[in-house]
């Protein structure tokens, strides 16, 4: 997953390099570009960062320790440092590495890299250890920033945290400088009226978490490069560690800091999730009582016939859809028996989510591949059956089962798989492989927290709890290949921490425990990591269910979920499904591409508990645009057009030009706003919709269309207007059997020849409509005179 950095050059004497400028004298050697600057005092041990453009101390007297929590070792130091210029993912950096040799004791040699790029706006932070000693040494606590003093010389007004949440971990805008984070923090506020961010977060990643501390009764500011385990080394080697910290304190806006981090994480771990550019439809959820149907659909015959009618609707003609069977037989049936770790065909029939004619799973995922669906499937993380512990003890952790017996919390068993197992990930391998060959797309890891193996246990003693972890989905990405879709279900459950350690092999994590209903935390916990969501994975808010829902309730959610998260999944049957809910559903598809999500443009306003404005801008002059009123009374949802995002939640457009704003679900054009004024909108309780917002040009120009909620992005192409000949022009992808209206702002011009039907509403509006018998890519032209 990581290339291995490369020294490029030693450098021996001091000069600035070629992509930043290091100076030293006897006492402390800084490094630094034209925004930031890192300063290490060789006499104490501790460094400091500086933002040069306001000369603002962010941190001091920062510490970088090795498993140093307590009682203290009395040996001296020697410290002294060398200078690089290294290569990794993200480019060339000039790296000081400051190297800590204690001249007794047992501590390790420990060497902090910092990095800066000439012209990239953060610093990198890695770390290397030396065991000097004669017996192994385990490390599980780097203090990268180990009890800094924040902000030494300024005060923060009005300071605001934002967590980096993973899976289902909270994530609301907070107040205040007190917070404990896992993956990555947002720190941001004024000071003497000027906007000050840090982010600061895990970079690249293999054998450790991150986790960030800011507050008590000092200040502090506290990185750590952690795990329970921690990471063996060997006597006399050095262990150069691949996990390193972002870490950015010049970039004043939160958003653009966020959006650069987010892309810094893609790029240091290869992460590239999939999109699910089609809604799934879960077996489990749906043969629930509670939340889907209450009828046993959860087997590959059921399935297929849901696939059947799947494609009987029509719906195939807008979206493929997925079809996940769920083997989900507990252990607490049957005395602890069940599918798990036997992983085949015979064992998945036995226990009836196989059953004939499609009693395997080739001849399963062959049937749904044939109708035009994509096959999916489920396994418990680490919950062995006990038969199959009984039979592959030496797979086990500790190669120990005498606590099978033991009665334990749902899925927190005493006996568990050891992924680090050469023999259990043959076997592992194997069977991923296999369900590959048999035409298998996707898979969903329930229960991921039964991975987590804090007390080690590993026949790999060089696995931390880590990369113990991460291997279980290095396995799967190996037997499914890159093509296959991998689901890491991660609640935090049983106090597991929510993590990003899986960047760059799992392409979905959940952030909801099971729910089929909507609420608006589900799409704020989303929407708050949107500069990692789509980049470095999506999320999804569990299935969802359409009953009891009415047309607003529908549409919102569908906005909410399908928009902000980019996946549905469906706890409603095809065989169930009403036309007008197929309807709104295709309104999604396909999903739009790409690597950004919708912003969340003011969650820094005061008292916006969940954001009530996403934006996403498609090209200059026009913003996807929705409004939500999260509250459970009518609400009037406003957004400042023109202005500063971080201060008044505004979308930053140009406050000079005038906007055109139509509203898709209602089919409604809502007229023409200047662009020192706001978009303001009325809305029902906890409802949401989706508007385009075009700056108005001084010819005709598309403002919607009828056929996708991105209102022209991914259903039109090569729209363009020849003004020598006055035309407007390009294609559309058109649903056969389905009318496409195309909706045109005529700014002062009228139809002269249009390619199809066509009529101008009283609003002088002009509705393009296009037809055919299949899909197809059909070519449009307007000719306009004044």
């Amino acid at each position: 997953m990581h290339r291995p950095l490369q020294i490029l050059a030693g450098l021996t004497s001091l000069f600035a390099l070629h992509a930043a400028e290091i100076t030293s004298d006897d006492r402390f050697v800084s490094i630094g570009n034209e925004s930031l600057r890192l300063t290490y005092d060789l006499k104490n041990g501790t460094y400091s960062g500086t933002d040069l453009a306001t000369d603002v101390a962010v941190f001091a007297n920062a510490r970088f320790t090795v498993d140093e929590m307590g009682w203290k070792q009395p040996e001296g130091v020697t410290r002294g440092w060398e200078q690089a210029k290294v290569a990794d993912e993200l480019g060339s950096w000039s790296q000081v590495s400051i190297t800590e040799i204690p001249n007794g004791g047992y501590r390790p040699t420990k060497t902090l890299h910092l990095r800066v790029h000439e012209t990239l706006p953060y610093a990198v932070l890695g770390f290397s250890v030396k065991n000097h000693r004669e017996i192994a040494a385990r490390v599980c606590r780097i203090g990268i920033i180990d009890k800094a003093k924040f902000l030494p010389n300024s005060k923060l007004d009005k300071p605001q945290l934002l967590k980096g949440g993973a899976g289902a971990a909270p994530n609301r805008v907070e107040t205040g400088t007190e917070i404990e984070a896992f993956n990555n923090l947002l720190v941001t506020g004024k000071i003497d009226g000027r906007r000050h961010s840090l982010v600061v977060g895990g970079l690249h990643y293999r054998d450790f978490l991150r986790k960030i501390q800011l507050g008590g009764k000092h200040g502090e500011l506290t990185v750590t490069i952690e795990d329970p385990q921690g990471k063996r080394i060997e006597p006399g080697t050095t262990y150069d560690a691949v996990d390193t910290v972002f870490l950015d304190f010049s970039t004043a806006d939160p958003f653009t800091s966020l959006e650069t981090y987010g892309m810094a994480v893609r790029t240091a771990n290869d992460a590239r999730p999939k999109i699910y550019d089609y809604p799934t439809l879960c077996g489990w959820m749906v043969s629930t009582g509670s939340y889907g149907e209450g009828r046993p659909l959860n087997n590959s015959r059921e399935l297929v016939g849901q696939m059947e009618i799947a494609k009987e609707s029509g719906i195939l003609n807008y979206t493929p859809v997925g079809i996940r069977l769920e083997p989900d037989y507990y252990c607490n049936r049957n005395t602890g028996d069940t599918q798990q770790g036997w992983w085949n065909d015979e064992y998945w029939a036995k226990y009836e989510s196989l059953v004939e004619p499609y009693e395997t799973f080739g001849k399963f995922c062959g049937k749904i591949r044939e109708l035009g669906g994509i096959p999916f499937t489920y396994i418990q993380t680490n919950m062995p059956s006990n038969d199959f512990a009984l039979a592959h003890p030496e797979w086990m952790l500790n190669n120990d089962i005498t606590r099978l017996h033991a009665e334990h919390r749902h899925h927190m068993p005493f006996v568990k798989f050891d992924f680090t197992d050469p023999g259990f990930q043959e076997h592992t391998l194997k069977m991923w492989q296999r369900l590959r060959k048999q035409g298998l797309l996707g898979i969903k890891f329930d229960y991921p927290e039964s991975g987590w193996c804090l007390d080690g246990g590993f026949e790999d003693k060089t696995h931390t709890t880590t990369t113990a972890y991460r291997k279980i989905f290095e396995l799967c990405r190996e037997g499914l290949g890159e093509e296959g879709y991998i689901h890491e279900r991660n609640l935090g459950e049983y106090g597991t921490p929510c993590l990003d350690v899986t960047a760059g092999i799992v392409d979905l994590q959940r952030v909801w425990g099971d729910a089929s209903h909507f609420e608006p935390e589900m799409a704020s916990r989303i929407g708050l990591r949107w500069y990692k969501n789509r980049s470095v994975f999506g999320y999804y808010p569990d299935g969802k269910s359409f009953k009891k829902l009415d047309t607003d309730q529908r549409r919102t959610m569908l906005t909410l979920v399908g928009l902000i998260s980019g996946r549905i999944e469906l706890g409603t049957s095809f065989g169930r499904m009403k036309p007008e809910e197929q309807r709104d559903l295709t309104r999604l598809y396909p999903m739009f591409p790409g690597t950004r999500s919708f912003r969340p443009v003011d969650m820094l306003v005061e008292g916006r508990l969940d954001p009530a404005v996403y934006a996403y801008q498609v090209e200059d002059g026009w913003t996807q645009l929705i409004l939500c009123n999260n509250h459970d009374e009518a609400a009037t949802i406003s957004t400042p057009i023109a202005g500063d995002m971080a201060e008044t939640g505004s979308l930053g457009l140009d406050a000079d030009a005038s906007y055109y704003l139509y509203d898709f679900w209602n089919d409604k054009f809502l007229g023409e706003i200047k662009g020192g004024a706001s978009v303001s909108q009325k809305l029902q309780p906890r409802h949401a919709l989706v508007y385009s917002l075009r700056e108005k040009k001084n010819h005709p120009q598309v403002l919607s269309t009828n056929r996708h909620a991105m209102q022209g992005m991914v259903d039109l192409a090569d729209v363009r207007w020849d003004a020598e000949k006055k035309v407007l022009s390009g294609t559309a992808k058109v649903v056969g059997g389905e009318p496409f209206v195309i909706t045109i702002a005529s700014n002062g011009h009228k139809v002269d020849t249009a390619s199809s039907g066509h009529e101008v509403t009283d609003q002088g509006l002009t509705r393009l409509t296009l037809a055919s018998q299949k899909n197809a890519n059909v070519p449009w032209s307007v000719q306009w005179k004044k």
